[in-house]
């Protein structure tokens, strides 16, 4: 593959260091070792390539040093995409992923690692006290959502399919970056050494969790989500694309 820059964007609690691991790991299995970035992109205490926002001179110094590699890396983030990595994906010289979740799924695990942090004095999350704090946070990774799918390819990856049907989730993964792969191997590879920051790891945990007046609410706020992503879910194709509305009337 010629060089190119894989932004793994994930709202939060959404599976993204697991579709993270999957793509670098397809990527290494077809002969594409995943390079540590310069500290001047992702900072000094990484533990994998993970961005945050990138300036123009930021860009430009990514999309270098990945010519310089001479094939794709992938880059886990969790913000919205800068107008500088717009230009790249505009450009070619990019694609991504973006990862969601069923907002009560969110919610929820959002509010246990808030409590968790809470008890072991640790800043993130520490702020998620009510399912409010949490439907504030969804709000605004809402938007981010949408900035990223209003982008062209960009690859929707719902956290059902990533955390439940992972095979076809790397086959997807694979398609989308044209190059042939093992979806077991990748997933097996995956599982067996990565670190995925799984929490309860359970399917459609709101249908059981959640009080009904909650999923009431939560569904109706987030209804625009719910019906283009979540409902239509199994109508999605696996090269990667996805139709929605045009950029001026989309809204997650």
């Amino acid at each position: 593959m010629k060089p190119l820059i894989y932004f793994s964007y994930g709202m939060t609690k959404c599976g993204t260091t697991l579709a993270f691991h999957m793509v670098s790991e397809a990527l290494s299995q077809a002969g594409y070792e995943q390079h540590r970035l310069p500290e001047s992109l992702i900072g000094p205490n990484k533990k994998l390539n993970f961005g945050q926002h990138f300036t123009d001179d930021q860009a430009d110094e990514l999309w270098e040093f990945v010519q310089t590699i001479g094939h794709p890396i992938v880059i886990k983030t969790h913000t919205r995409p800068d107008p500088s990595v717009v230009r790249l994906i505009q450009n070619g010289q990019a694609i991504a992923h973006a990862c969601y979740r069923d907002p009560r799924d969110m919610a929820l695990s959002m509010l246990d690692h808030g409590k968790r942090a809470r008890a072991q004095g640790n800043p993130a999350f520490a702020e998620i006290q009510t399912l409010e704090d949490a439907k504030s946070g969804i709000r605004n990774q809402c938007d981010s959502l949408t900035a990223w799918l209003r982008l062209p390819k960009v690859l929707p990856l719902d956290f059902e399919d990533i955390a439940f049907d992972m095979q076809a989730t790397a086959q997807r993964i694979l398609n989308q970056l044209d190059i042939s792969g093992d979806p077991e191997k990748i997933v097996n590879k995956v599982l067996d050494g990565r670190f995925t920051q799984f929490n309860k790891g359970i399917s459609q945990r709101y249908k059981s969790e959640m009080p009904d007046q909650d999923d009431r609410d939560l569904a109706h706020e987030f209804a625009p989500l719910l019906t283009r992503l979540i409902d239509r879910k199994p109508n999605l194709p696996t090269d990667g694309s996805i139709v929605l509305p045009p950029p001026n009337e989309l809204r997650i």
